[in-house]
């Protein structure tokens, strides 16, 4: 008897010290679990709010596709005026699919010229996710920007005081600026995966088709530094138009989803001014813009891009930019006011909002 009213008088001790310890133990994760859920909810309302978009989410890049380092560019002295050719008869003799029988001919080798690579292409682009919307302006080279031609001012001082002087020409602003050499080109181009396009005719070195044809990064860059074009104003309205196609025919969702990986790549590739907090800011709307700009049928393209071409007075060896264009180009970069279409009511905002709230974390 005295041992079992031993046994229970340490029992019962020993069990209130465990109930006292679960009480206090679990309310203490009570108040943990509480304020974590608190912290999660309100993380969740900042992502919804940091994902809508207005007019405000557009930006403007002027792209440089720099070649110097890669292409036999024309000396300093040299003029297309020196001789008469054709396009027709151009070839490179550092290709051997560029020959055919016809420029073997003795008789026509007096009459060839050398056409040279242009080592600059000046790309200016204004992104308006908002309005699903991306447009391409080709910049001649010869432009006249800040009292010296586009590519004066950037080989004499660079692609910021280039970026500032082209903004002024234009009456725009512009927000950043890449520059790519031969492979950070070819790496954009194998990203979105080329273009099927129409080659303009008399272009040596691609075949004589009325039709479109597929070109690959090498390809691209070749027809977009021809120098064989009738002026300036045909070669960056080329360029313009092919990379144009080349965004068109992508595939948008498989763009977006590797977005991340794609700007490391190019960040490290390219000059530029595009921080990380820069993409940041601005991968939400481009994620947007390239998601829900699907072609209505597998059959077709999107429409997502579109390309100008600007016009003016050249004069010699300078394009001086018509101010009719300019007031035509300010519309792209004026952002809407009270536009009922430039806010986050979109449906399509309202889909997109939760799939991409885990990316920003």
């Amino acid at each position: 008897m005295k041992k079992s009213k031993k046994s229970g008088g340490i029992a019962i001790p020993f069990l209130l010290t465990f109930l006292i310890s679960l009480i206090i133990i679990g309310g203490a994760a009570l108040i943990i679990y509480d304020k974590i859920n608190s912290e999660d909810s309100s993380l969740v309302e900042m992502k919804n709010e940091g994902n809508s978009l207005s007019d405000a989410d557009s930006h403007s890049i002027l792209f440089v596709l720099d070649l110097s380092d890669s292409v036999d560019s024309a000396p300093e002295d040299y003029s297309s005026d020196d001789e008469d050719y054709s396009d027709d008869d151009y070839y490179d003799d550092n290709d051997d699919d560029y020959w055919d029988d016809d420029d073997m001919d003795s008789d026509n080798d007096d009459n060839e010229k050398e056409i040279y690579s242009e080592p600059y292409t000046f790309l200016l682009m204004r992104s308006a996710p908002v309005h699903k919307q991306i447009t391409f302006i080709g910049l001649p080279s010869d432009m006249s920007v800040g009292g010296k031609t586009m590519k004066e001012t950037y080989t004499g001082s660079g692609p910021s005081v280039l970026c500032k002087d082209t903004g002024s020409a234009l009456n725009v602003e512009i927000d950043r600026y890449m520059v790519l050499d031969t492979e950070a080109f070819q790496k954009l181009c194998n990203i979105f995966g080329g273009a099927n396009f129409v080659v303009p005719g008399g272009v040596k070195g691609f075949p004589s088709s009325a039709g479109e044809q597929y070109l690959g990064p090498q390809q691209m860059e070749k027809l977009i530094s021809y120098g064989g074009f009738s002026g300036e104003t045909q070669r960056i309205s080329t360029a313009a138009s092919l990379i144009t196609a080349m965004v068109n025919q992508a595939n948008g969702e498989r763009i977006a989803d590797n977005l991340d990986n794609t700007f490391d790549t190019l960040v490290n590739m390219t000059e530029t001014d595009i921080s990380a907090l820069d993409y940041q800011e601005m991968k939400y709307g481009i994620k947007f813009l390239l998601k829900f700009t699907k072609p209505a049928d597998d059959d077709s393209v999107s429409t997502r891009a579109k390309f100008i071409t600007p016009y003016g007075k050249q004069s010699g060896d300078s394009f001086t930019v018509d101010e009719a264009f300019i007031s035509e180009l300010a519309p792209y970069f004026k952002e809407a006011e009270q536009d009922p279409e430039s806010n986050s009511s979109d449906p399509d905002l309202q889909t997109m909002i939760p799939e991409t709230g885990a990316a920003n974390e």
